[in-house]
């Protein structure tokens, strides 16, 4: 006799500004919002209070059972223990070019009015201090808790560690075939379209409180700024590199 294989719990570990909006609007399409997909992440809340509706911690074990999927930027290791029922979790992610995610998050906080003119002046007195190999610190603290050690390598190896009990975990770069790869894994259409592209508007789905923003392009990268990025943030750089070089053989 042969065990009947259990039923997936998708837990997605979003990085802010790593191609997350793209795959949850995407799933939005085909899981029932909140029922279903349960975002955790300040919009998340935002929503459930308009809704009505109680934090997903706080519903009884029958309504916690119909999740699919939990997903967010504020969610830790082991959040699968608040689904009842005997699910497999799978832990997913997706990780960015420091580089690339620094212009990213630069050019979305300035077109929401978060970030000054002068890019410099925000790099070296918010992003250097705050978000320097900022993903490490990111896996570390969903598998560790805050109190991280200082020693960078330590972070690192705690942020390999937990990438190792992903399901799957791809790069930015690659993440048109994971997101080809994730829709078949779930049993829904491939029909995903990139969200929040710089330029671009392509509105986001109603329980998204900025449907129609458009992400200006008012910093492009290039070689000399991508290369300052990396020497501030190694960690990152080598945590992407190990990603890259990686497969998650439970995605195989």
């Amino acid at each position: 006799m042969t065990d009947t294989p259990r039923r997936p719990l998708w837990i997605f570990l979003h990085v802010p500004k790593c191609g997350g909006t793209t795959l949850k609007a995407h799933l939005e399409r085909h899981f029932a919002m909140d029922e279903q997909l349960v975002e955790f992440s300040n919009w998340g809340r935002r929503y459930r209070k308009e809704q009505g509706r109680p934090e997903f911690a706080d519903r009884p074990a029958e309504e916690r059972t119909r999740a699919e999927i939990l997903a967010g930027h504020q969610l830790d290791y082991g959040i699968h223990r608040l689904v009842p029922g005997l699910r497999e979790p799978r832990y997913v992610t997706v990780v960015r070019d420091p580089a690339e995610r620094c212009v990213s998050l630069y050019n979305f906080r300035w077109s929401r009015g978060h970030a000054p003119d002068d890019f410099d002046d925000w790099y070296m007195n918010w992003y250097r201090p705050e978000q320097s190999d900022y993903m490490v610190r990111f896996f570390a603290q969903r598998l560790y808790g805050a109190d991280l050690p200082a020693d960078p390598e330590q972070q690192l190896a705690m942020a390999q560690r937990l990438l190792e009990l992903c399901w799957f975990a791809t790069t930015t770069d690659r993440w048109n075939e994971g997101l080809d790869f994730l829709s078949a894994a779930m049993g829904i259409p491939a029909d995903w379209d990139h969200y929040r592209a710089a330029g671009r508007s392509i509105e986001l789905p109603a329980s998204h409180p900025s449907q129609g923003e458009v992400v200006a392009r008012r910093v492009t990268l290039d070689d000399a700024l991508r290369a300052h990025i990396h020497a501030d943030s190694p960690g990152d750089v080598r945590l992407v590199d190990w990603v890259r070089a990686r497969r998650w053989p439970l995605a195989d």
